[in-house]
């Protein structure tokens, strides 16, 4: 009998033991992360690697909460809930501010009542600018930049039919002789001696110039007097007058013009002359009278036998000639002329003339063209209407500041001019010539009272070998003596918590109270009678006792050193607050808060 209970004794306490183990068993798996770690780092360039961040930086706040989870998950795949992690990394922020250069279109100056590609030299742009901008850029952030560059006539500026009045190749045939003869009265002299003034069978040439290997030439010489011309097939009155013509010069002179518009053949009005002279050193310079014959000479310095085409403009409103002087045919007319001269205005064109003589050089001449603009010169084709007139280039910044469009305040602003660049031995900032390199010297020089803290807005012309010029610019702030340019990242960082199943963006702030807390806490309840016995227990040993304090009295006292340190809070905002406790020993022990409804409950 004894063995009988026995055994069922052993198979009770088997069956029985079970229970116990199948707890255990169930605490585990519900906690299989079970470690619970707290960490602090930064990220390392392996880890954008491993984020697929190639620019090392995230664009966003939003960005970092949407990768960090399963990033930390990877790294730390055994801790669990508790775990608390706060990562540092970088964030792009951009640019300063923002910059946009804007050209003007037909359709901004029709705006101001010009029918051309630029404003009209009687216009103010200032008064159109701003609606101009704002009509481009309805809405921008506060403290943008539109870098506005305009087009304006500098005197009359007309539309019209590019067409040539002349288009002279000199193709009178294989035989030599004097032009007047050789070109069946088509040259006829009008001055000095007849019949000195040659054709010659041998042309010039230049590659793509429309008048070109095209018959013979005419030669000129120092020693002759003849001097001739031939009728322009249509009176040119108005507007602009072109002519050009291939030269090769085998000698010059002290100087004098041998090329020119001129009215009726013996009115000696005569407009574009254009000559040329010895530079003293063996080579040629060419000048040009826009009525005068006293001649603006250039500066260039151009060889003996070698072609030229030589291209002149007349404006017959303002008397304004100007010489060009090219190497190659060129569809664009040139910025900066060879030499300009200013003389009468209102003369007319109805003849183009050769002189010879008084000094002037010995030279073949060849491919005479006379036109209303530039590309009919360039061509024979049939061209488009276009513009002809003088016109500059302006840059105008504007800011967009109280939701509209205004001109920047000198306050917090500078833009840099040709002469600060000049100061600085450039005429531009690149890829090779860093704004950074630059300005925080530059800026010292020019803003010596500047004081720590200062920001100022730059803006500065750039030159892309991609995008040519442009407005570019940066926030540069003075910083102990230096001024720092902006910089588009920055460090930021975000705390997660594990909350037993993932990584989750946690905004706990942690706090560990100080002695100046234990004393706030003495010195606002300590005459508080339902507070006496805990603040006394407080004042004898240093810490909260949780025999002594009631978990009212903790909460309540932590929402007065909360609110002391941390005001403005939003709802939701959690806090981690590390409080030095007895509750059976001294330790530091951790209590999480959450901000609802104006008081902070236990989370």
């Amino acid at each position: 009998m004894k063995k009988i209970l026995l055994l069922l004794t052993v198979f009770s306490m088997v069956f029985t033991s079970c229970d116990p183990l199948e707890d255990i068993y169930e605490e585990v798996d519900a906690n299989a992360s079970g470690i619970v770690g707290d960490v602090v780092f930064t990220l390392t360039d392996e880890d954008y690697e491993t984020l697929d961040l190639s620019y090392g930086s995230f664009n966003s706040e939003d960005e970092a909460k949407e990768a960090l989870p399963g990033f930390l998950s990877g790294k730390y795949p055994v801790w669990g809930k508790g775990s608390a992690a706060l990562v540092s990394y970088d964030l792009y922020v951009g640019n300063a501010f923002s910059v946009d250069n804007y050209t003007l279109s037909l359709e901004d100056y029709a705006t101001s009542g010009s029918t051309l590609l630029g404003f009209e030299s009687t216009a103010t742009p200032a008064d159109y600018l701003v609606d101009i901008i704002t009509s481009q850029y309805a809405t921008a952030d506060e403290g943008d930049y539109v870098s506005a560059y305009y087009d304006q006539y500098t005197g009359g500026a007309f539309t019209v039919t590019p067409t040539v009045s002349l288009d002279e190749n000199l193709d009178y045939g294989t035989t030599a002789g004097d032009l007047t003869t050789v070109s069946g009265g088509a040259w006829a002299s009008h001055n000095g001696t007849p019949n000195q003034l040659l054709y010659s069978t041998d042309g010039l040439t230049m590659d793509d110039y429309p008048s070109s290997s095209i018959g013979g030439a005419l030669a000129i010489s120092s020693s002759g007097s003849e001097d001739i011309n031939t009728a322009i097939s249509s009176e040119l009155t108005s507007n602009k007058i072109y002519s050009s013509a291939l030269i090769k010069l085998s000698e010059v002179g002290n100087g004098t013009y041998f090329f020119h518009l001129m009215e009726d053949a013996g009115t000696f009005v005569f407009s574009a002359r254009t000559g040329a002279k010895s530079d003293g050193n063996g080579k040629v310079l060419f000048g040009i009278g826009a009525s005068s014959s006293s001649l603006t000479y250039g500066t260039t310095a151009y060889e003996l036998d070698t072609t030229y085409l030589l291209v002149t403009s007349y404006e017959v409103e303002t008397g304004i000639a100007n010489l060009y002087v090219l190497t190659s045919v060129t569809d664009t007319e040139p910025t900066t002329p060879e030499a300009t001269n200013t003389g009468n205005a209102g003369n007319t064109a109805k003849n183009i003339a050769i002189r010879q003589g008084g000094g002037g050089p010995s030279a073949v001449i060849d491919g005479i063209r006379v036109a209303n603009t530039w590309s009919s010169i360039m061509s024979n084709e049939t061209l488009e209407d276009e513009t002809v007139g003088n016109k500059e280039t302006y840059n105008a910044i504007y800011t967009y500041t109280g939701g509209a469009w205004a001109l920047p305040s000198d306050n917090g602003f500078y833009s840099v001019t040709d002469a600060d660049f000049a100061s600085m031995s450039i005429e531009n900032f690149g890829s090779s010539t860093s704004a950074d390199d630059y300005l925080p010297a530059f800026l010292n020089i020019k803003f010596p009272y500047a004081k720590n803290g200062d920001v100022l807005n730059v803006l500065y012309k750039y030159v892309s070998s991609s995008s040519g010029a442009q407005t570019r610019g940066d926030a540069y702030t003075k910083t102990d003596g230096v001024w720092m340019a902006h910089e588009s990242t920055t460090v930021a960082s975000l705390q997660l918590a594990h909350d037993g199943a993932n990584w989750v963006p946690d905004n706990t702030i942690k706090y560990e109270l100080v002695d100046a807390d234990y004393t706030l806490i003495k010195d606002t309840y300590g005459a508080n009678p339902d507070f006496a016995a805990a603040v006394a227990n407080l004042d004898t040993y240093g810490n909260i006792s949780t025999f002594n304090w009631t978990d009212e009295q903790i909460d309540t006292v932590i929402n007065t050193v909360i609110n002391a340190h941390f005001s403005g809070m939003e709802e939701g905002q959690k806090f981690a607050i590390t409080v030095f406790v007895y509750n059976g020993s001294a330790q530091n022990v951790v209590y999480r808060y959450v901000l609802n409804g104006g008081t902070y409950v236990r989370d």
